[in-house]
């Protein structure tokens, strides 16, 4: 059908329509930094920071002395000294002068938005590096000093597949990469290996055990969980129980938790936030720059690295099928 001759219509008042622009801006990214807000915080003094770590000898159950005997000092080893170095984790914002003053919708300030949003942003990307196989490098004058992640840190109650290897440091940072090695499919059976393994190390084992999305879902498939009951009351719908996020072991209770970080990785972490820690040598914090021009610039960063108090109270399982 046909129009009437000169219908003055939407498409004719293009040049004098407002626009419909929602005074709200919307971002559903995930925020939530589990890992690093269940490690405790301490400060740094140096880039390099440095910490002690010992350990009780093997239980000997010959320890028998003869009645009347001399006594005989034992050999003792001291603490050993270990490291990791202190990252720059940082965001410029620059805005210019009009940017600034223009009427905007969903924001009053473009740098005060900018700013807040760069604080989410480091703080994920310093999650990203904590969870990372990344080795620490010391940096110089054209390299960026860069923290060890877990992947480095743990090194003793470690499931490799095929010749992946963690290399152990008991001196110095954990400079050395993760070696390669051939993923396997997660099964219960390494899941356990691991508990064991930290049990064995510690008396006890992790509280907290993180990994991909997709391996939650296979962990969901564990035997040992697939066999769930609820109760349901009277008059009430049933719930399909697609998932756990408690397991009970034979050494005590484990939170499972997915994490949208480690979405493709290769490897679960069992971690004791108890014995671990984000050591600032400078704590989040914005610096107004100098103007070199018509704009505002100012730099938001955090200087800071991890450590773990107590590796052996933790564990980690590396190459699994992502």
């Amino acid at each position: 059908m046909a129009l009437p001759t000169n219908v003055y219509t939407r498409y004719t008042a293009a040049t004098n329509v407002r626009e419909d622009l929602i005074e709200k801006i919307t971002m559903t990214n995930p925020e939530d930094t589990p890992v690093v807000s269940s490690f405790g915080t301490a400060t740094a003094d140096q880039n390099y920071h440095e910490w002690q770590r010992d350990s009780l000898r093997t239980p000997n159950k010959d320890n028998a002395a003869l009645d009347g005997d001399d006594a005989t000092g034992t050999a003792k080893t001291p603490p050993t000294r270990v490291a990791n170095y202190c990252q720059i984790f940082q965001d410029t914002i620059v805005t210019s002068g009009r940017a600034e003053v223009v009427k905007k919708a969903g924001m009053k300030s473009a740098m005060a938005y900018h700013k807040a949003k760069a604080f989410k942003e480091l703080q994920r990307d310093m999650e990203a590096a904590l969870l990372s196989n990344n080795p620490a490098v010391a940096g110089s004058a054209g390299v960026a000093p860069k923290t060890g992640g877990l992947g480095v840190l743990i090194y003793t109650n470690v499931s490799h597949g095929g010749a992946g290897a963690t290399a152990a440091h008991t001196s110095g940072a954990p400079t050395t990469a993760v070696t390669a090695g051939t993923n396997r499919t997660f099964t219960e059976t390494i899941f356990k290996a691991s508990l064991q393994a930290a049990y064995t190390s510690t008396g006890k084992v992790p509280m907290d055990v993180y990994m991909s999305p997709s391996h939650k879902e296979t962990f969901a498939t564990f035997t040992g969980i697939a066999a769930n009951r609820v109760n349901i009351a009277k008059g009430k719908q049933g719930t399909i129980v697609g998932g756990a996020d408690i397991y009970m072991s034979n050494y005590g209770e484990l939170s499972i938790h997915p994490h949208y970080i480690m979405a493709g990785s290769s490897d679960v972490y069992g971690l004791n936030g108890e014995y671990g820690d984000v050591a600032y040598l400078r704590g989040f914090r914005t610096k107004k720059l100098g103007p070199t021009g018509d704009s505002e610039k100012e730099q938001v960063l955090a200087d800071a690295t991890f450590r773990l108090t107590s590796e052996t109270a933790q564990f980690k399982i590396a190459n699994l099928t992502p």
